[in-house]
């Protein structure tokens, strides 16, 4: 299994704790990762692209023929590899950004504290907020 490193033991029992950066083991595979789902990503859209382009060209275009498509499926997948290495259209970044912050940290609430709170708003009385009364109500 991938060790992600975000478990901190040396952090105390506090409630948000920063979290120890990612391994760069880690963050090359995340990389890999999220350049594999941005190719995935180009490559549909290509796929779209290209059936909608068939359907006004009509039996007329150039692609209707199944080894043309067979090839330009080779085509567009190679190019969408390519797109994706570079980052192209920039979604790679985008999920990184999201998976792996730049200063490494991120705050991460103790789980038995917000458990703790849930019990304490129970015992108060407070139940979920969906069954609470609406603020504004349906009818005048």
């Amino acid at each position: 299994m991938l060790n992600n490193d975000l478990q901190n033991p040396s952090a105390g029992a506090g409630g948000e704790q920063p979290v120890a950066a990612a391994s760069p083991e880690y963050r090359k595979k995340a990389g890999k990762a999220a350049e594999m789902f941005e190719a995935q990503f180009v490559r549909e859209m290509f796929k779209q692209m290209r059936k909608a382009t068939q359907e006004v060209a009509g039996a007329d275009g150039g692609s209707s023929s199944s080894v043309n498509g067979d090839m330009q499926d080779i085509a567009y997948g190679a190019l969408a590899d390519q797109l994706a290495g570079r980052r192209a259209f920039g979604i790679a970044n985008l999920i990184l950004s999201q998976l792996l912050p730049a200063d490494g940290n991120i705050p991460v609430k103790n789980a038995d504290e917000a458990v703790a709170r849930l019990q304490q708003g129970r015992d108060a009385g407070q139940g979920l907020a969906a069954f609470s009364a609406p603020m504004f109500p349906l009818s005048k």
